[in-house]
């Protein structure tokens, strides 16, 4: 077997094949087999029929066309193994010459993994914040908690602040209505101040039964880009006003909870758990900072497009789980942010090229200090996993697949090597 390889731009390899047809014809057997099974031999039962009968009725290209799959793949997986190369994803084929008693050649392009110098680690050293829970945050949370358990109290008066108002909206720039820009009966708690600045203020005085419109400008950093920096009329009916009758922070607000003998066991509580979101975020933090660092620091060669691209292609569909949790679609949700799909992913490369670049950093310290995930540990994740899932068996035939135990397997190692990173580098 002849090869040629060639490096080509953007981080691909070309490779080259030409096979004698003494190379390829061991191949050739399996594959009349092959078309055996799949097709009716008069006076042979399916996968039967002999070479000679196949190759008469069907002709040899045939035959060598129902080989070609299994040719590239022992060939082109043996030239990646012999040369050690770390290819990404699946190659491009083109067939360049074939034809049955002649030399088959075929190109193959791959996008490799780029190589990566890390730098010495030892001088990489980050401090782990202090961690500092406030009296006032936890005032904060409990009164949120009370207020998530207030009577509404239908009131016949104008809205005050810290009132519930019940109200219906749309939006119109220059006199048209917006898309996605209609409320029904959407609850308004005046004074936490969650709707765009000023149109609280447009709202307190007014009762059930008041229809009112007014003009307000959207800040130019505005979350939903099609309404930023724009003039917006308003067009408001209310529903109802409501006084809301919060309870008492004491002992009988934390027994009604049902967990707590008392005030001060719930205040407990929600300290732990304040500490422990605290820590989760501090963690999360240091593991970006770190990595950033160590980011800087790294040469890369060229990364492959394939890489960047399917990083883009992942994150797009972790947005639209989350949209899709909160009851939205990734269409609408551009839309409303005024932005098409290509300026979207243009936004989403700076993102994807820090997580291949961590991803590959990642990988090649996991090879240099040998730090690797066994059976049993994925074994053991599996269980916990399964545990969660024992009444959807499409779940359950997803978390016992190969391809989910290599995912573990990548998932579990990228941890050890984050958690020998704070180590290393965390102070």
């Amino acid at each position: 077997m002849q090869k040629d390889i060639k490096t080509l731009p953007g981080g691909e390899t070309q490779i080259t094949l030409e096979l004698s047809p003494d190379e390829y014809q061991g191949f050739l057997a399996p594959a009349a087999k092959k078309i055996s099974e799949k097709n009716q031999v008069s006076g042979f039962r399916p996968g039967l029929a002999p070479y000679d009968i196949i190759k008469q009725k069907f002709g040899e290209a045939a035959i060598l066309e129902e080989a070609l799959s299994e040719i590239i793949t022992h060939t082109f997986v043996k030239v990646v193994t012999e040369e050690k190369l770390e290819t990404v994803g699946s190659p491009e084929i083109t067939i360049k010459k074939m034809a049955p008693g002649d030399s088959l050649i075929y190109e193959a392009k791959i996008s490799i993994l780029p190589k990566v110098t890390l730098p010495d680690l030892s001088t990489i050293k980050i401090s782990r914040p202090t961690i500092n829970i406030k009296d006032d945050e936890i005032k904060k949370l409990l009164l949120g908690l009370a207020k998530s358990r207030a009577v509404e109290i239908l009131e016949n008066r104008p809205a005050n602040e810290n009132d519930l108002v019940k109200l219906d909206y749309q939006i119109s720039v220059a006199g048209v209505p917006q898309e996605n820009a209609t409320q029904k009966n959407s609850s308004v708690f005046l004074g936490e101040h969650h709707m765009v600045p000023g149109f609280e203020e447009q709202i307190i005085g007014l009762s059930a039964g008041d229809h009112k419109k007014f003009n307000i400008t959207f800040p130019k950093d505005y979350f939903q880009k099609h309404f930023a920096g724009k003039e917006c009329e308003f067009s408001v009916s209310i529903n109802g006003v409501y006084k809301l009758e919060i309870p008492e922070l004491n002992d009988e607000f934390a027994k009604s909870l049902g967990h707590f003998h008392n005030l001060g066991e719930l205040e407990k509580q929600i300290r732990e758990n304040l500490q422990n979101e605290k820590e989760n975020e501090v963690n999360r933090q240091l593991e970006n900072d770190l990595l950033k660092n160590i980011i800087e620091k790294t040469s890369f060669e060229i990364i492959p497009e394939k890489l960047i691209a399917n990083e883009i292609h992942l994150m797009s569909h972790e947005l639209e789980d989350d949209l899709a949790v909160r009851g939205l679609d990734l269409h609408t949700w551009l839309s409303n942010m005024n932005k098409t799909e290509e300026a979207f992913e243009k936004d989403l490369r700076p993102g994807a090229e820090l997580r291949v670049k961590s991803i590959l950093i990642i990988r090649d310290i996991a090879q240099k200090e040998n730090i690797t995930t066994d059976k049993k540990e994925i074994d053991e994740e599996i269980q916990k996993i399964t545990g969660l899932y024992q009444d959807n068996q499409e779940n359950l035939e997803q978390i016992n697949s190969p391809a989910y135990r290599d995912y573990l397997s990548q998932s579990l190692t990228s941890q050890k090597v984050i958690a020998w990173l704070k180590e290393k580098i965390v102070k």
